[in-house]
């Protein structure tokens, strides 16, 4: 009997540390619900799902988008191919060809909070350890975050790359995480707040393993690009010939929005107009498919203040919405108020970028 409650007693703890998590991340912010363990375990449609408390080393789930396309897969929780504990395991899911494709991306080790979250007294001082810091004029830390100083020229107009001690910096930034997608935030917000070299943009793209995302970062990146004479260059970035055929496309097709409407707004566009083009934009089911529709047609009209919040409360992420409100300040009617908008952001650092945006329109 001793024996006996002895090995039971091991075997419940081996099943209670046992446990992992695994996250679902989608790669194209599309929003989507789980079913794992024959429940949804979100009832409300989001791009980042978290299930905890797994026991097994495979989990089925089922994952179905928002236009009710729906996919089956099996998850595989395993720690270089073996049984593991205590991990939270991120997987990124996209739609390609009518296909889920379900990519891994990494895994960490589950880390209890402390008990009591904050100490009465801490025995060491920990102050200058956590205390945030500056990379130059690049980012300041926050947090391990960085939070990224614009240093493009107040008349927008790019003579010369980003210092080359910056490039170190991204280094550094990107050796410290492990999940596609930040590594694709940090290259977005360097391209978005420095001027650049068709070499620099070159170097930053070697961190991006997509060539999808590599396309989308050279749209951002181009018209702050110093020597775009050289944007040919650019094509050493791709594998496939499909994404080098796509790059020369927009080559081509590519404006400045600073440049691109030759009408000089003074009245905003009708109410049935813009109405009409919301309804063209309601159509598409991501902001993806929106941004790249509302490029196509924006130009199109004249807006007022309100107008742009109509527009603007179309997109789901402030990403998109922050993209959408850089164009369409150039068409609005009442740039003395164009701030006003910044209720539909949902983060501080959106709202601090468009407020940097329009200062530099100003000077």
């Amino acid at each position: 009997m001793k024996y006996f409650l002895t090995i039971l007693f091991v075997v419940t703890i081996n099943l209670f540390f046992s446990q992992n998590n695994l996250r679902v991340f989608s790669g194209h912010g599309e929003l989507f619900t789980v079913t794992a363990f024959d429940s949804i375990q979100n009832q409300v449609a989001q791009t980042n799902v978290l299930i905890q408390s797994i026991y097994e080393d495979t989990l089925h789930i089922k994952i179905e988008f928002e236009d009710k396309t729906k996919f089956e897969s099996g998850v595989y929780l395993f720690e270089k191919g073996r049984p593991a504990k205590n991990k939270e395991f991120n997987y990124r899911i996209s739609r390609e060809n009518g296909k889920l494709k379900l990519s891994y991306a990494g895994y960490f080790e589950i880390k209890k909070l402390p008990d009591p979250l904050v100490p009465e007294k801490p025995i060491v001082d920990t102050t200058t350890k956590y205390k945030n810091k500056r990379l130059g004029h690049f980012c300041e830390l926050k947090d391990d975050r960085p939070i990224y100083f614009n240093n493009i020229p107040k008349d927008g107009n790019c003579i010369a790359g980003m210092p080359a001690e910056y490039l170190n910096y991204t280094n550094l930034l990107m050796v410290k995480v492990q999940v596609d997608d930040d590594k694709y935030l940090i290259a977005e917000n360097i391209c978005r707040n420095n001027c650049l070299t068709v070499e620099q943009l070159n170097f930053i793209l070697k961190y991006i393993d997509f060539e999808i995302e590599k396309l989308k970062i050279i749209k951002i990146a181009f018209f702050n690009l110093s020597d775009r004479i050289n944007k040919k260059e650019l094509e050493k970035a791709f594998r496939f010939e499909s994404s080098i055929n796509e790059l020369n496309a927009f080559f081509i097709t590519a404006v400045d929005p600073k440049t691109q409407s030759k009408i000089i707004c003074k009245t905003p566009s009708t109410v049935e107009e813009i109405k009409a083009f919301e309804g063209k934009l309601s159509i598409y089911s991501n902001d993806t498919q929106r941004i790249d529709a509302f490029k196509k047609l924006y130009s199109e009209f004249c807006y007022s203040k309100d107008q742009v919040l109509i527009i603007l409360k179309l997109f789901i992420h402030d990403r998109e919405k922050l993209d959408a409100a850089k164009m369409l300040y150039y068409k609005c009617v009442e740039k003395e108020k164009f701030l006003d908008i910044s209720e539909i952001f949902s983060y501080n650092e959106t709202i601090s970028a468009l407020k940097d945006f329009i200062e530099k329109q100003k000077d």
